[in-house]
């Protein structure tokens, strides 16, 4: 993504206590307060002159001078010392907020929230509850504590207590019953059509949560790149439009918590993992949202985020360990946009840790993965999430830039704990060469094994682009990318598109050609993968050319909007033609399995007519695509071996059958495509 400007139980046994081991952080140096750090570089750099009287002090004793503000500094008792070890412990938070019986993950990490914290003992009362491990940091306003539930733990809250020479306080812990811990997480794959949505820009369901207190940024929907009020609730009103239309899979972009001062309706800078924004709704309402999709057989994405965090979080303010970012606020490696270099044999090694270290934006912050304890915080807020909320995957954004040998790891934990789940993660790269060794099983070496199932399919879009926005494009950019398919291990796991959230509107790119619309739409649906599209699409939004423009508002999602397309009635004449060819072109793809699952076999276009099949077990369909502004006679004889044995062809959006024993060719309009079912025999 581009950025935008129960009950207690207690067995009464001794409590468990394990010596606490140190956290070492990569940089264990203690950062200076900021105020501090400012006024000294200002000193040194000569911006602000020493008194009169120092000018023509001698060189040491200036520099003692200048040196009293770190010599008071070191004077300072040190978070966590004897000066706060008297002070009785408080915890205010509990990440993460609760476990669950059953969980392969039984082992997790406890981040505790609260104050003189520093030198903390915790103990478990039960045997249920054993405790692994505290960690030792230097910061008072956070303990760490490893526990492992047992495998014969019952649901139930569970007190651990945290101690101190000050005194202890009692931290309630709840384990929960799985709900269904056999069934449900059912991935996505090629049989379905997935559909994105800005959930700020899509309907607006409750708008009593359009402001909340607390909230920095307010509802106004004259700023593109401010709130409009869409929610959680106004999604759940329209699964039955979006079951209608016959998408399968609802991928939102990121609904946690990001109260950051602007542009916060996008979703990825969070300031709270463990929480649903509160102007999208709440954690119970977004749990809703799944069981009533699932309810409709539509499959939930969740939009997730290991790389970075929004600038305004409270971690921000108040850091964990000295290592949790890579960089500082002030000190950072700029963003580094670019990925060949991560597989480059010939790259430099510097240049490839810019590309991981770099922040996003400088308000998007980079988190250290090589800290063990941020790498074990955002594995188990991925997997409360999918337990607690019971989505079916994730689209993992920024891919390439999360340090590499977590990224792989946390990939293979989440399909350890749920196999039948998916992971795609966003790899912004146009050349197949690079994309293909992020896909778990490539052949292309790396020194961490890939394991993620799921890839962005940039290549496939940029031949898109190439096909189809430019009016002087060749459809040969299509067949020539979809001929390198032999570098994926599983190119039917890449998910295609013609555009996203952060890309200008396909109707945009063709300039409001519906034609060119069309034909784009039904190659895209009708090739390999896993089809994705943008919210509106169906209905020709064009949006502009910048991000708060890409991501309009649906209209008839608001209040006050002044006709709904979400219904038949409030479309134009020109948005229910598309939606109707949109709608009609899905249903064709979940009748036709070999649209779906059907092997791939296609023909070097010629003189702009591509053609090819989707095969599946003893069905076919041919696809024949006229990228020519005009009519054209497409001779079958070239692709009769293709055919042998079949009698028919049936276009399946007209309904026209051909009887190939007297038909030798099909005319094609311009600009257009056909999809023929395959038939041998009488049917």
């Amino acid at each position: 993504m581009i950025p935008d400007p129960g009950n207690s139980r207690t067995s009464g046994v001794t409590p468990s206590e394990i010596p606490v081991q140190h956290h070492r952080p990569v940089d264990e140096t203690r950062p200076l307060p900021r105020h501090i750090i400012r006024e000294n570089r200002r000193v040194r750099s000569g911006k602000v002159s020493a008194p009169g009287p120092l000018r023509s002090a001698p060189r040491m004793l200036l520099n003692i001078i200048r040196s009293i503000p770190v010599v008071l500094m070191l004077l300072l008792p040190v978070p966590g010392s004897s000066a706060a070890a008297g002070q009785a412990p408080s915890v205010t938070k509990v990440e993460p907020p609760n476990w669950w019986t059953g969980m392969k993950t039984n082992r997790i990490e406890l981040m505790l929230y609260g104050r003189n914290l520093g030198a903390v003992r915790i103990t478990s009362s039960s045997p249920a509850i054993r405790i692994v491990r505290t960690e030792k940091i230097e910061n008072p306003s956070y303990a760490f504590v490893q526990i492992e539930i047992s495998p014969s733990a019952m649901p139930g809250t569970y007190t651990l207590k945290v101690h101190s020479d000050g005194g202890s306080v009692p931290v309630q812990f709840p384990v929960l019953k799985r709900s269904q811990p056999e069934s449900g997480h059912e991935g996505f794959g090629p049989d379905d059509v997935i559909y994105l949505i800005t959930p700020d820009r899509f309907a607006n369901g409750d708008t009593s949560n359009d402001n909340v207190p607390g909230m920095a940024d307010t509802l106004n929907r004259r700023d593109p790149f401010g709130r409009h009020g869409g929610d959680l609730r106004g999604i759940i009103d329209r699964l039955a439009y979006l079951k209608d239309l016959g998408v399968t899979a609802l991928w939102l972009n990121p609904v946690v918590e990001n109260n950051m001062q602007h542009a916060s309706y996008h979703g990825y800078g969070a300031t709270d993992l463990y929480r649903i924004d509160p102007r999208f709704g709440s954690n119970d309402l977004y749990r809703d949202l799944v069981r009533k999709a699932h309810g409709m057989g539509l499959k939930v994405i969740m939009d997730h985020v290991n790389n970075h965090i929004g600038i305004s979080h409270p971690w921000i303010a108040d850091l964990p360990t000295p290592d949790w970012l890579n960089g500082t606020v002030e000190h950072h490696q700029k963003a580094f946009n670019s990925k060949p270099e991560l597989d480059d044999v010939h790259s430099d090694s510097v240049t490839k840790q810019k590309a991981v270290n770099g922040w996003f934006a400088d308000y998007q912050v980079d988190l250290n993965q090589r800290n063990p304890l941020v790498a074990d915080y955002l594995l188990e807020s991925t997997l409360w999430w999918i337990e607690f909320s019971g989505i079916d995957g994730i689209r993992e954004d920024t891919y390439p830039y999360i340090e590499p040998s977590f990224r792989e790891s946390w990939c293979a934990a989440v399909m350890k704990e749920y196999p039948r789940f998916n992971i795609v993660g966003e790899v912004w790269v146009q050349d197949p060469a690079f994309l293909a060794p992020y896909q778990k099983g490539s052949r292309i070496p790396r020194r961490i094994p890939a394991q993620l199932p799921a890839i962005t399919d940039f290549g496939l879009f940029d031949a898109f682009m190439k096909a189809f926005a430019d009016t002087a494009g060749r459809i040969e950019n299509v067949f020539t990318c979809l001929a390198k398919d032999f570098l994926y291990p599983d190119p039917d796991n890449l998910v295609t598109f013609l555009d996203n959230h952060d890309i200008r509107r396909i109707m945009y790119n063709v300039n409001g050609d519906a034609r060119r619309f069309r034909v784009a739409l039904l190659t895209l649906l009708t090739t390999r993968g896993i089809p994705e599209i943008l919210y509106g699409t169906e209905i020709g939004m064009t949006g502009g050319p910048d991000h708060g423009t890409i991501r309009s508002d649906f209209p008839g999602g608001f209040p006050g909007d002044t006709r709904n397309a979400f219904s038949a009635g409030g479309r134009t004449e020109a948005e229910s033609t598309l939606f109707d060819y949109t709608r009609r072109l899905l249903r064709i793809r979940r009748a036709e399995e070999p649209l779906r699952r059907g092997k791939l076999i296609h023909f070097k276009p010629a003189d702009e007519v591509y053609v090819y099949f989707r095969i599946w077990k003893e069905e076919r369909v041919m696809v024949i695509v006229n990228h020519n502004r005009n009519e054209k006679q497409v001779p079958l004889e070239p692709y009769l071996h293709q055919l042998a044995g079949a009698v028919k062809l049936k276009e399946l959006m007209s309904g026209t059958a051909y009887d190939l024993g007297t038909t030798h060719s099909v005319t094609i309009d311009g600009m257009t495509g056909g999809i023929y079912k395959v038939i041998a025999g009488e049917k």
